[in-house]
């Protein structure tokens, strides 16, 4: 049984959350690892690729755990947060196949928001918009501004759901990628959405056949490299106690 497990759903979110780990190795299958936190706590990193159906399958598939982390980027749903930001979830907000609210689920965010104060961090605990879609635009996140979520992602509903399921805590730690009045420049296609990989020569070929796109496209992979370094901060600090429900945390600060 593993203490956490941590799930991305892009390889450079994992890329951020692995090289910040220590003792990390190969865990024996696909696209898992396993290491160890700042404490000396064990955890299975899985990257998952995109969306919540793939999110699930690979929450289905995970050893046995003692609190799940969904650990990657987000985007903006308000005006204040940059890239860069840290968020935690004190609940995720999953959407339907329609796009409206379809289930609130718990998340231990306001304990992994204090626990990170402690310790340096500046972490905003508040709701998380699950999206069975890829929001690309500005327009599409402002649509969501009626649900007074922080950010918006896509795995962290089916991986909240699959915690619940099994009885163990749920965390969501995003870091800001996109602001919330910036929309996604490239195509959805450039990604492999099985693996999280970005497909580098059709990245290239849709970014070199577009000029008006490389304005947006550099910003974000300046943008991209700032949530790395912060998300990759905050992983390398990590403590199992900062993930446990609140009756523990508060057993926990007990002594």
């Amino acid at each position: 049984m593993f203490d956490v497990a941590i799930f991305t759903a892009l390889g450079w979110e994992r890329r951020a959350v692995t090289e910040a780990l220590r003792a990390v190795e190969p865990a024996g299958r696909p696209r898992t690892w396993r290491g160890r936190l700042a404490d000396g706590a064990s955890c299975l990193v899985v990257q998952t690729g995109i969306g919540p159906a793939r999110a699930a399958a690979a929450a289905a598939a995970a050893p046995p755990a003692g609190a799940f982390l969904a650990c990657g980027c987000a985007g903006a749903l308000v005006d204040w947060l940059v890239a860069g930001d840290l968020v935690a979830a004190e609940s995720v907000i999953a959407l339907g196949a329609d796009g409206r609210p379809d289930e609130r689920l718990p998340g231990v965010g306001a304990g992994l928001a204090a626990w990170a104060a402690g310790r340096g961090f500046r972490v905003h605990a508040g709701a998380l918009v699950a999206s069975p879609v890829v929001l690309g635009t500005a327009a599409a996140k402002a649509a969501l501004g009626a649900t007074g979520a922080l950010a918006v992602e896509m795995e962290s509903g089916a991986l909240a759901a699959a915690a619940r399921a099994r009885g163990v805590p749920f965390a969501a730690l995003r870091a800001v990628l996109d602001a919330a009045g910036e929309g996604l420049p490239a195509s959805a296609d450039v990604i492999d959405e099985a693996t999280g990989e970005v497909r580098a020569v059709r990245a290239l070929a849709a970014i070199a056949l577009r000029p008006r796109l490389w304005p947006a496209s550099g910003r974000l992979a300046r943008q991209q490299r700032v949530a790395a370094r912060r998300l990759g901060a905050i992983m390398g600090a990590l403590e199992v106690a900062a993930l446990a429900a609140p009756t523990e945390a508060a057993t926990a600060a007990g002594g």
